[in-house]
């Protein structure tokens, strides 16, 4: 494919795709919308990585793939993915709910390609956006495809979780990694009247601070799947999984189907984080059975006769029945139906108000 025919074909098929996202309702701003038109997506993901492993690049697989609603794997460490170019329907959503108007500073946690940071400077200007991520070998290259887009926001390697400091405040950060609690130094680099936009669990939650250490918010009812925060390079490869549990199981009330409902999904990420999941599908695409495991070694087997086997120093497929109970007595909330309050000792989700049952995610520990 020649660079002629991509400029021309790429033109078409981002308008193509920005119609796609507004007839969905997931681009309504006309600003977001000229944005998406215009930043050139295949010059930030110049290759992906499909499921088998394969390096997809220049060919009609990959340009198609570039311009379609979905995500795309971009960085791999040991095998493991540790890098993507988000879904465009997410990034949509994300950057309207930021809420931003001219004149706004925006960090960015999560670099990656460049691709977002590069709509951030497209709607509010280049010296308005700061993008940071954990290593050179992701923030070079977007730095670099930035630059060929006609974009020099500025772009930083290191811990996202520490933010960019000498370049606060920020009216908004967004955060595009997933958060199982929030980084205390991002609330404190933004204004007064500033917020934070971070996936929790899976769902996003936008979150104001109200004082020295402390912050309230809400979640929104967006579902949102991202890779975990990296504080190392080295950082984000999925644990190995333990030892399958061996033994006759037991009867449980929580069937492995149960976990298609995004919204249990969502109140599990947050009563017990940091889950890996394995699923068996019958033919139809049914969930019949489930391996779930923890890194600290705790592993459950759901099996299709509804009984389950546990082992480790945890009951994990108890812990996700009991959330399950809660779920069902508050009859099936969405994640818009939760919250969260930040203080110096605690963060905690917290479901219809703050007096609700609730769930502690701990301190935070960069």
């Amino acid at each position: 494919m020649t660079s002629a025919f991509t400029d021309q074909a790429a033109a078409g098929a981002r308008h193509a795709l920005a119609q796609a996202l507004t007839d969905a309702g997931d681009l309504t701003d006309p600003d977001w919308r000229r944005a998406f038109e215009e930043v050139p997506r295949h010059v930030f993901v110049p290759y992906f990585y499909a499921p088998s492993g394969e390096r997809v690049s220049g060919d009609e697989r990959w340009f198609t793939a570039v311009h379609e609603d979905r995500s795309l794997v971009t960085h791999r460490t040991d095998g493991a993915a540790t890098s993507s170019s988000s879904q465009p329907s997410l990034m949509a959503t994300m950057l309207e709910s930021l809420a931003v108007a001219d004149g706004m500073n925006v960090l960015e946690i999560g670099a990656g390609t460049g691709y977002n940071a590069a709509l951030l400077a497209h709607r509010l200007g280049e010296d308005r956006v700061t993008t940071v991520d954990i290593a050179e070998e992701i923030t070079g290259p977007a730095r670099e495809r930035l630059a060929t887009a006609g974009y020099r926001p500025t772009v930083i390697t290191g811990d996202g979780s520490l933010g960019a400091p000498d370049r606060a405040p920020y009216d908004r950060i967004i955060v595009t990694c997933g958060l199982s609690t929030v980084p205390p130094a991002l609330l404190q680099q933004l204004t007064d009247d500033g917020f934070l936009l971070a996936p929790l669990g899976n769902a996003l939650a936008r979150i104001h601070p109200t004082g020295p250490g402390t912050a309230t918010g809400r979640f929104l009812p967006h579902g949102a799947f991202f890779m975990p925060l990296r504080h190392t390079p080295t950082d984000g490869v999925p644990p190995r999984r333990p030892r399958l549990p061996t033994g006759p199981g037991r009867p449980s009330t929580l069937p492995a189907e149960a976990i298609a409902d995004n919204h249990f999904r969502f109140l599990a990420g947050i009563a017990v984080p940091g889950l890996t999941w394995q699923y068996d599908l019958s033919e139809n695409g049914q969930i019949t059975g489930a391996r779930v495991w923890h890194p600290d070694g705790s592993i459950a087997r759901a099996h299709p006769d509804t009984t389950v086997t546990e082992a480790g120093p945890r009951p994990l497929w108890g812990l996700l029945e009991e959330a399950h109970r809660t779920y069902l007595i508050a009859d099936r909330p969405a994640p818009d139906d939760y919250g969260i309050t930040i203080s110096v000792g605690e963060q905690r989700v917290w479901l219809s108000n703050p007096a609700g049952p609730g769930w502690s995610l701990g301190t935070w520990h960069g």
